[in-house]
Formats: structure tokens, sequence, C-alpha cells
């Protein structure tokens, strides 16, 4: 099983500050020429994706006390290790190569994150690919936080990163 990881960076229009209606200056049609230019199905199978606002100043200089990347690194390494032990048994290691006949094994839901995922799978028109994407991102998640099970925060968080992309694909 073969899973290839890559970052896909992309102006949201051709200026660049689409979904800032101040300061973009393309039409509603030139933005949609533009980003058409990825397929629906090559955006299903993205997991993650993520906008980046602009920042003030003042947020510039901003201090605060966020967790540090030795505090992330050490609980990516930890994930990965449950993952690891978790599949000894598997062809596969981790999260991302599960499966979809696995998912009900490993990404089990309560009744509370079932409703969640019918209500998302509806409202977001998700393909069986984009849902079986978000259970496991939500594993992954679930993994980084030390949880056994997937909880509604879990799922709600990657419903996020999938939607959090998506405010860009709809004009």
């Amino acid at each position: 099983m073969n899973c290839i990881n890559f970052v896909v960076p992309m102006n949201p229009c051709p200026c660049g500050y689409y979904p800032d209606i101040g300061r973009c200056t393309c039409t509603p049609s030139k933005i949609r020429k533009y980003q058409g230019r990825i397929s629906g199905p090559v955006l299903d199978r993205i997991d993650l994706c993520a906008g980046v606002s602009r920042i003030s100043a003042n947020q510039l200089s901003w201090t605060s006390k966020e967790e540090s990347s030795a505090c992330i690194r050490k609980r990516v390494m930890q994930a990965r290790k449950l993952q690891e032990i978790r599949y000894a048994e598997k062809k596969y290691k981790y999260n991302a190569l599960m499966p979809q006949a696995d998912l009900k094994l490993y990404c089990l839901l309560g009744k509370k994150e079932e409703r969640l995922m019918e209500k998302a799978f509806l409202e977001m028109q998700l393909s069986a690919r984009g849902y079986c994407r978000i259970l496991k991102v939500a594993r992954t998640i679930a993994d980084l936080d030390g949880s056994e099970k997937i909880k509604e925060m879990h799922l709600e968080e990657a419903l996020g990163c999938r939607i959090g992309g998506e405010k860009y694909w709809e004009i």
C-alpha cells in the first residue's frame, strides 16, 4: 500500500486576496475558473485543508503560551508509536494507510459521533472516500489527544480541517 504525502499551496484566486472582498479584485467568474483548475476528485483526496488569513502588526508581536514544537513533536511520535502497536498484525502501520474494511474496527463511533457524521455526510455532500478520510483524520486526532475512542470533538476538528478549505471553493 502506497501513501504519498504532499502539500499543495494555492492562492484562492488570481490576485490572491479572496475571500477578502475588500482587497480582492477578481470577479466571481474569474475566481470559479481559477479554482476549477483543481478537479473535485483531486480535492476529495486532500485530507487537511488550511486557509491562511492576513494578520495585523499587533498579532505579529503578540506573545502567547502556545505548545512548543518540541511538545508537538513528542505527541506526534507517541501517536505514531501507538499506531504501530495497534496495527502490528496488519500490513499497514498508520491510520492514513488503513483500508476501508478496517474502519469499523478502529474508528468505532458512539451514537453522538454517528449522528454528527451522518449530518456531515448529508450537509457536506461527502463522497464515500471523503467520509472515510475524515474518520482516519479523526482517529489520528484522537491518537494525538491520547484517546482510545474517537470523540465528537475529534470528529469536529477533522471536519474543520476539511471545511477549512471549502470556504474558498464556494463563491
